[in-house]
């Protein structure tokens, strides 16, 4: 889901050595991680960053380096902090962080969905103290957020620093730099479990495909219903048989207004 990070990436490059931001001092250099090993590739020039910047590559926390520090930049006001925690990650997940009672907390989650999917809900972001206790919580989000994924486990790129700016005009003022205890402890009452669904035979070709993916797993089989509970903006797929949709739910981390 990208977001504002090749605007902020092309500011910071066509104002190196004139830009100070904080903790990271003067901006004298801007790079992108080198996915194929640890490291970064410096950028010189604003074309570099349409061809280099990935903002989708699980693989990397870091979006960018700044002075060789890995950066992830996020957008001031509400934004999307985690997309798309699949049921199928969450154990995993949830044990490679040493959790002490993984099973316990899925079951209210699993509970949770259930309960928007019948209406139960009136609202979908959902207050994480319902779930979490702040510790087991801080550290799923900085996991999430700065240094791995359910699919790749820790990262050879992970985020120092998060750096949050507006979605467009950006400037030395209104540009913020955080480690992520001080981006934690300044946001954590407007963080939220956001529970969102897509369907199977929506009329989007990477919603449903995404769809299809999440109902094949088992693990994710809780999340799954073939009751059709909303419809998608896009509207069904053409021709698509009513009997194979499906109301398939993940969860975002969601940093709220």
């Amino acid at each position: 889901m990208p977001g504002n990070e090749k605007e902020i990436t092309k500011f910071l490059v066509l104002n190196k050595s004139r830009l100070s931001l904080g903790q990271l001092g003067i901006v004298n250099s801007v790079g992108v991680p080198n996915l194929s090993k640890e490291g970064c590739l410096e950028i010189n020039n604003v074309g570099d960053v349409e061809k280099c910047l990935s903002t989708e590559d699980s693989r990397k926390k870091a979006d960018i380096y700044i002075n060789n520090h890995g950066v992830s930049i996020k957008q001031t006001g509400s934004s999307f902090l985690y997309n798309r925690l699949q049921r199928a990650n969450i154990l995993e997940v949830f044990t490679l962080l040493g959790f002490s009672n993984p099973e316990s907390i899925l079951q209210r989650l699993d509970k949770e969905v259930s309960d928007f999917h019948r209406g139960n809900l009136k609202r979908r972001n959902r207050s994480w103290q319902d779930f979490f206790n702040e510790g087991d919580f801080k550290a799923l989000v900085k996991f999430l957020m700065v240094q791995g994924s359910p699919n790749v486990g820790f990262s050879s790129h992970p985020a120092e620093f998060v750096l949050e700016a507006p979605a467009s005009n950006p400037s030395e003022a209104n540009i913020n730099v955080f480690t992520f205890d001080e981006y934690f402890e300044e946001y954590k009452n407007k963080i939220k479990i956001a529970i969102r669904r897509q369907w199977v035979g929506q009329d989007s070709k990477s919603e449903h495909g995404r769809a299809v993916g999440l109902a094949e797993k088992k693990e994710n089989a809780p999340w799954v219903f073939n009751e059709t509970v909303g419809t998608p903006r896009s509207g069904w797929i053409r021709g698509f048989p009513a009997s194979e949709i499906k109301t398939v739910y993940f969860l975002m981390l969601e940093k709220e207004r």
